[in-house]
């Protein structure tokens, strides 16, 4: 290849100019893809978690739901056994009660015999 004059030297620069363009832009659109692929990579690591954090969500509430249930049990077992207590105190305060109304009754027909 023989270089004769300015226009030989011109076609060589530019040859050389967009050579070193081509390579930029290829280094450009590899780093350019690297950089996609990262963010693809957190992205999927972000979905993961999030997915994690809702089962972990899911799994606390159906176990409030099972605790409320189970606080509903206790109460209503708590009511029975209340009224349960309350009726058998009423129940012997009934019969102290009759037992009292028995002797006052007792005292007052003798006390009419007299």
């Amino acid at each position: 290849m023989n270089i004769t004059d300015s226009r030989d030297i011109l076609n060589l620069v530019i040859a050389f100019s967009v050579l070193w363009v081509a390579l930029f832009l290829s280094w450009l659109l590899y780093y350019a893809t690297q950089i996609l692929k990262h963010a693809n990579g957190i992205v999927e690591e972000v979905q993961e978690k999030m997915h994690e954090l809702n089962e972990s969500v899911g799994y606390i509430r159906d176990k409030l739901e099972l605790v409320g249930a189970g606080v509903g049990f206790v109460m209503d077992g708590l009511k029975l056994v209340t009224g349960k207590l309350m009726s058998e105190s009423m129940e012997t305060e009934g019969r102290q009660g009759l037992k009292v109304a028995q002797k006052k009754a007792k005292k007052a027909v003798k006390h009419l015999l007299k």
